[in-house]
């Protein structure tokens, strides 16, 4: 992910730059950048007048500066220094030459926002392709696992924060319609029975056939970052009107909230699977309806494809198999379950990938659904059952 800063406007425009936001070139232009002039990116072209310029975004960074934020990527653990500061591009050696990646869409000052390479895809040119939220199999390289994406998320987060919030970029990769069709990947079993997450559904899938397709502000649009951060020594994490209790061998970190942007108020709790490069995890969070989250199921799947997408969750990613889609009752409300394995290509990874959970419950909340996320390693039987236990153990509050 691209550092972000303020950097020349890529429309040409004189003496005037532009906010990159870390995935996109926002709306947000300015003649006095802070902290002095902006800076400039190697070699970047001058396009001739009358043609549409290309666009250069700051460099990728490796990691952030801090090493107190260095969380585990999606299990992994970035170095010290960074190849380039706060809005800076790289040094000799590292080329501010953008590589294919969660959230680098270009800007096209004809075609508008977000028409860049596909997640985990290098671009073909800014301006040229249209983003998609589902990357092919064996798209992106191996990677440094999850935990070095959910930390540079972190860090990005914190410069928007700082500049007065998030930029949602709308990138549409489908129908921006909010009545687009609804999952359905199979028929689901009827009501449930009434018990906590109780469900009936579907036999596994290798190829989930949704014909759902998130929209950029689904995916990137959320404030992932809690109001209220928990403590480490907390006992339960809560968000979205869902509360689960902190599981022995876990621990609450509010670092690792950054990298689900596709939700509100998000809460984790984390245990490391492989040092320095793979963790598990359990959050609880809120989907705004305001980004067209409108009912469980369709959320669910959004959510799925979402995760799927982003390097900071799954670079690498070459698979996902679908071994649940059921309708859920959580704390007698309503809900709906997807539980797939997700395979990556980074043979440092061990365990292959994750047994990915995400269910979406309808707390009758006016403006939100909740969220309920859990992430553990494919074929460890006892985090299986702990799984399964912990969702039992969701409140509804």
């Amino acid at each position: 992910m691209t550092n972000a800063g303020w950097y020349p406007d890529p429309a040409g425009a004189p003496d005037t730059y532009r906010y990159w936001d870390g995935q996109a070139w926002s709306q947000m232009t300015t003649t006095t950048p802070p902290g002095g002039g902006a800076p400039q990116p190697p070699q970047a072209p001058q396009a001739p007048q009358g043609q549409q310029p290309p666009q250069q975004p700051p460099h990728q960074p490796g990691a952030p500066s801090d090493p107190a934020s260095a969380q585990t990527v999606y299990g992994a653990v970035p170095p010290a220094t960074p190849p380039g500061g706060y809005g800076q591009p790289g040094q000799p050696g590292q080329p501010g030459q953008p590589q294919g990646g969660y959230g680098q869409q270009g800007y096209d000052p004809q075609g508008g926002y977000g028409q860049g390479g596909g997640y985990g895809q290098p671009p073909g040119g800014y301006g040229q392709q249209q983003w998609s939220p589902t990357p092919q199999p064996g798209s992106g390289g191996g990677g440094n696992g999850k935990v070095i994406g959910i930390v540079i998320a972190a860090v990005v987060a914190l410069v928007l924060i700082g500049i007065g919030g998030f930029f949602g970029v709308r990138a549409l990769t489908g129908d921006d319609d909010p009545k687009r069709t609804k999952a359905s990947d199979g028929p689901t079993s009827g009501a449930t029975d009434g018990s906590d997450a109780t469900a009936k559904g579907t036999d596994p899938t290798d190829q989930p056939s949704s014909t759902v397709r998130p929209t950029g502000i689904q995916c990137t649009g959320g404030s992932p970052e809690p109001a209220k951060p928990p403590a480490t020594t907390a006992k339960a994490i809560r968000g979205g009107g869902l509360t689960v209790p902190v599981l022995p061998g876990y621990e609450a970190d509010p670092g690792y909230a950054a990298a689900h942007s596709f939700a509100d108020g998000v809460q984790v709790q984390f245990s490391i699977v492989i040092e320095d490069k793979w963790i598990s995890e359990y959050a609880v969070g809120a989907l705004s309806k305001a980004n067209d989250f409108d009912d469980p199921e369709t959320a669910a799947e959004i959510v799925m494809q979402c995760l799927t997408a982003s390097d900071a969750f799954y670079q690498g990613f070459t698979g996902r198999t679908d071994l649940k889609r059921e309708e859920v009752t959580v704390g007698g409300k309503p809900g709906y379950r997807i539980t797939s394995e997700i395979r990556v290509s980074d043979p440092e990874v061990t365990v292959g990938g994750d047994q990915t959970t995400v269910i979406v419950v309808d707390t009758g909340s006016a403006d939100s659904l909740g969220l309920f996320l859990g992430v553990i390693p494919l074929g460890d039987p006892d985090k299986e059952t702990q799984l399964e236990e912990t969702i039992e153990a969701i409140k509804v509050r």
